[in-house]
């Protein structure tokens, strides 16, 4: 399936920076994809089916969290809500531009904008920021 080869790269390198684990990113990844993949059509006729498969990338990863004990990896997730925080680990964790990053999480570039700014102006808020 073309939507499992042209993202599974990227989720597995979310997955791999928020749980610090490579071999569980690779398999929760894998889960998420292949229920993807099994759910195809019915998420075709929901909603958008990229935005739908991010937030279930996003859940998988986060209760996939409990197995891992590296204190260091997941701080922006435990600092920030969801969205925000994925946009500052895509833009700079992972270093995507704007545009990539908004296409991965199903959003439009504007909307990934205004997620990353407010993740900065929070951040700022709570003494992390620059």
């Amino acid at each position: 399936m073309a939507f499992v080869q042209l993202h599974r790269r990227d989720y597995e390198m979310y997955a791999d920076a928020r749980l610090g684990n490579s071999k569980l990113a690779m398999s929760v990844v894998a889960e998420v994809l292949r229920g993807a993949e099994l759910n195809w059509t019915t998420l075709m006729l929901r909603e958008n089916p990229l935005a739908l498969t991010w937030r279930v990338l996003r859940d998988s990863v986060t209760t996939a969290r409990t197995e891992v004990h590296d204190s260091q990896a997941d701080g922006l997730h435990r600092t920030l809500p969801d969205q925000p925080a994925d946009a500052v680990l895509l833009r700079e964790g992972l270093g995507m531009d704007t545009k990539a990053a908004a296409a991965l999480m199903g959003m439009e570039e504007p909307e990934l904008h205004m997620q990353f700014q407010a993740a900065h102006r929070l951040l700022a808020r709570l003494g992390h920021g620059d």
